[in-house]
């Protein structure tokens, strides 16, 4: 059964809304899908998941300025924020960060994730690598497949050749007036991605071969200019407009992030044998997180100590008065002989409900 690893690379995910963003990441991967990752990342300390933090109150103008943000206090959000928030991350490891030169921040780690399909690296939650067997005795990377050929979408109405003329040059349009607003993000951007996978490399394409493993560097200056060519391409326009299809730039820049070689996967053959041990590797790790965490200060520590016993009940008085002598045994006084002779009441007894209804 293939285990389709819909995972949202570390680094490349966050390429989509950190912005201005540079890194690398090593992937380790085992035949069953478990593996590891170790990142190094720089971005914005200001990045987008801490916006809701500057602009979730209200403008008043009267209220004094806020105090400045501190950074260091930024800092450890950004990065507090992607140990917490991450989905399908088992432990991490080597965690550290620090701020840059230029004032972005410099994130390292190693992130251990057993089932792939289920990793979502915080805040990014979309997917775009797939690794795991291939159906048959093989194990096969995807970064970008060839969709299979369909046919040309049909006129959903009669079109004249004015509308479609005047359908592509509206989509032209739109992508200029709302590019600048998905894609100034992506110019400068920079990602070095490389695999490690166990077996026989068999075959590969659009992955640059270094030594036993294959990397793919993704260049958000030549992802820009894939999108501008797609949408200088009059035929696909063309196809677009027939189909009524409106422009969604954040799609197209999706489409294009790893399709700018073309197809980009690669297949390995047996005998496969895991790359390490990933449960011990794990299970240490996850013991010594909560320690990397506290010594980081992404986290305060809890209060173990102990609530203030209360104070001492003060003694009760002593009694002056003296002291009663004993009267004996309490005598039980004798049942009345005949019938009970018992009040009426002075109005009619409450009748309870019973306890089951009648039907």
């Amino acid at each position: 059964m293939r285990v389709l690893a819909r995972l949202a690379a570390v680094l490349a995910a966050a390429a989509l809304v950190a912005g201005c963003l540079e890194g690398k990441a090593d992937f380790s991967l085992n035949p069953d899908g478990s593996g590891k990752v170790v990142g190094e990342l720089l971005f914005p300390s200001r990045a987008p998941w801490l916006q809701k933090r500057y602009t979730s109150r209200p403008a008043d103008p009267n209220a004094p300025p806020e105090p400045a943000a501190d950074p260091q206090e930024e800092m450890r959000e950004c990065v507090a924020a992607i140990l917490k928030r991450s989905v399908g991350i088992d432990a991490w490891k080597d965690v550290s960060f620090q701020r840059a030169a230029d004032g972005r921040v410099q994130f390292k780690g190693t992130a251990y994730f057993k089932d792939l399909t289920k990793v979502r690296i915080y805040p990014d939650d979309r997917t775009r690598i797939s690794f795991g067997p291939d159906g048959t005795t093989a194990l096969l990377l995807i970064l970008n497949r060839a969709k299979p050929v369909t046919e040309p979408p049909k006129f959903s109405r009669p079109t004249s050749s004015e509308d479609l003329t005047k359908h592509i040059k509206e989509l032209r349009d739109r992508y200029q007036q709302t590019k600048n607003t998905v894609t100034t993000d992506l110019v400068g951007m920079k990602l070095d991605l490389v695999f490690h996978v166990p077996g026989v490399l068999e075959e590969a394409r659009g992955l640059d071969q270094q030594g036993m493993a294959l990397a793919y560097t993704l260049d958000g200056t030549k992802v820009v200019q894939a999108m501008d060519s797609q949408m200088n391409d009059g035929v696909v326009l063309r196809q677009w407009a027939a189909a009524g299809k409106s422009l969604n730039v954040k799609e197209l820049m999706n489409d294009r992030l790893f399709a700018i070689k073309g197809e980009v996967w690669a297949r390995w053959k047996g005998p496969f044998k895991p790359r390490f041990d990933y449960q011990a590797e794990m299970d240490a790790a996850r013991k010594a997180q909560p320690q990397m965490v506290l010594k980081l200060g992404l986290e305060k520590p809890r209060d173990t100590s102990k609530p203030p016993s209360p104070p001492p009940t003060p003694a009760p008085a002593k009694d002056t008065q003296p002291a009663k002598k004993d009267a004996g045994p309490v005598k039980t006084p004798a049942a009345p002989k005949g019938p009970p002779s018992l009040p009426m009441p002075d109005r009619p007894l409450a009748v309870p409900t019973p306890l089951f209804p009648i039907l």
